[in-house]
């Protein structure tokens, strides 16, 4: 093989890399099926609904084209619960596709450098881009999930956040209104946040299907693995027999709201941790540095 093919062979191979990292980082198109089975109110399969918020995207382009069988086995293997991707509007496809894709590309990027060093006659040993490849492809399997998850507890946080004012809300349209129903759907129609539509669409659509709201509620509590959001669904079940349920609404949001605050002085310690141990290394080493030409001196003048 002469130098102008290895060249072109490795040019082509970078070409790849980047190819496939732009499309890791692209946002993929929205899926028209999901979007058309939001808007209907039949569910195709069970009686229970799984909302979909509107960042749910679809398999990335190409991953159909996989064997079903490796489709499935990398989609299993994703490492991320389904309630982490619901909550975040991922599905297992897109996340499976976005780590295939980056785990590829770490795994040839230093093989390719390596080629373009070879034919310039730079001495490069092979063992170093196939070991600094196999490790940035375990780091581009690992990361996409790790991602994911931290994405996922921040989603979960803000949901809970939101249920605190929706649950205020509920217990402010139930005493001014009698019916359950209308309490939570105008509840839910005050804020235009994600949890906020979710909410309202679950409320929405098992009226549009003539079922009570709290079923649906608790259907997107299990979906999204909110268990507030479970024991609102069973309150306004409560509710709907005819019991008072204005401080139980109450006492749920002050409880979701310490719950807020303990977290929020859980995470102030460990930035406070964190922030500690760059600050101890910067003292030790200043303390280094002031000592051991004392020390040195010490010892020379002894000897």
């Amino acid at each position: 093989m002469t130098g102008l093919q290895l060249a072109t062979l490795g040019g082509m191979l970078m070409a790849l890399g980047l190819v496939l990292g732009v499309r890791a980082v692209r946002p993929a198109p929205p899926a028209l099926a999901a979007a058309l089975e939001q808007l209907s109110g039949v569910p195709r399969e069970r009686p229970a609904i799984v909302t979909t918020d509107t960042t749910v995207r679809g398999p990335a382009q190409g991953w159909d084209r996989l064997p079903t069988t490796v489709a499935r086995f990398f989609e299993k293997h994703v490492g991320v619960p389904a309630a982490d991707l619901a909550i975040i509007g991922r599905t297992p496809s897109d996340l499976a596709a976005r780590k295939l894709t980056l785990a590829l590309c770490g795994l040839f990027a230093p093989a390719s450098i390596g080629l373009v060093l070879a034919v310039v006659g730079v001495p490069f040993p092979f063992v170093i881009p196939t070991v600094v490849g196999v490790a940035l492809a375990a780091v581009g399997w690992l990361l996409p999930s790790a991602e994911a998850r931290e994405t996922a507890r921040g989603a979960r946080v803000e949901f809970r956040s939101n249920l605190e004012s929706f649950l205020t809300l509920v217990a402010g349209e139930r005493r001014a209104r009698g019916s359950v129903e209308q309490a939570l759907e105008e509840a839910a129609e005050v804020s235009g946040s994600a949890p906020f539509i979710r909410i309202h669409r679950a409320i929405r659509r098992a009226a549009l299907s003539g079922r009570k709201p709290w079923a649906d509620l608790r259907a997107l509590g299990d979906e999204l693995d909110v268990a507030e959001l479970r024991n609102l669904a069973d309150i306004a079940a409560v509710a709907a027999d005819g019991a008072s349920v204005y401080n139980t609404l109450l006492a749920s949001a002050r409880t979701l709201r310490h719950a807020e605050l303990s977290d929020a002085r859980r995470q102030a310690n460990e930035v406070s941790e964190r922030m500690s141990r760059p600050l101890a290394l910067l003292v030790t080493g200043l303390t280094l540095f002031v000592l051991v030409p004392f020390l040195l001196r010490m010892f020379a003048v002894t000897s």
